[in-house]
């Protein structure tokens, strides 16, 4: 009977040490699992940081200012540089059709005078 008590109360004992190492596990699991969930709360601490600072750098916002006059200065350059270049073609266009006209003028004024010389001969 001796032995069967001592079976027992070494069975017990075995039982009660895995169940300790299993709360030792559990514990270890859950003290584990508050450091991630801290690591990853500093973190995205950091990165809500790290942008509020970027949208409020003084600087930052200074060059996007410069680079938007910059833009739009650009545009209105090209803008005009696109209207001078039409008022000219324009221009060229009216020159071309005057000079059109005038040679049509000259070649009307050549076949009148041939006819006429045609009438007369």
């Amino acid at each position: 009977m001796n032995k069967l008590a001592g079976l027992a109360l070494l069975g017990t004992l075995i039982t009660l040490t895995g169940c300790e190492d299993a709360n030792e596990v559990k514990e270890d699991v859950k003290n584990t699992s508050a450091q991630v969930k801290e690591n990853l709360d500093d973190a995205w601490s950091n990165v809500k940081e790290t942008t509020h600072e970027l949208k409020s750098d003084e600087s930052l916002n200074e060059l996007l200012q410069q680079s938007k006059a910059m833009g739009l200065d650009m545009y209105d350059d090209g803008k005009e540089i696109a209207v001078d270049a039409w008022l000219k073609s324009k221009e060229k266009a009216g020159e071309l059709s005057e000079k059109t006209k005038q040679k049509a003028r000259e070649i009307a004024k050549e076949i009148e005078q041939a006819r006429k010389e045609k009438d007369a001969n």
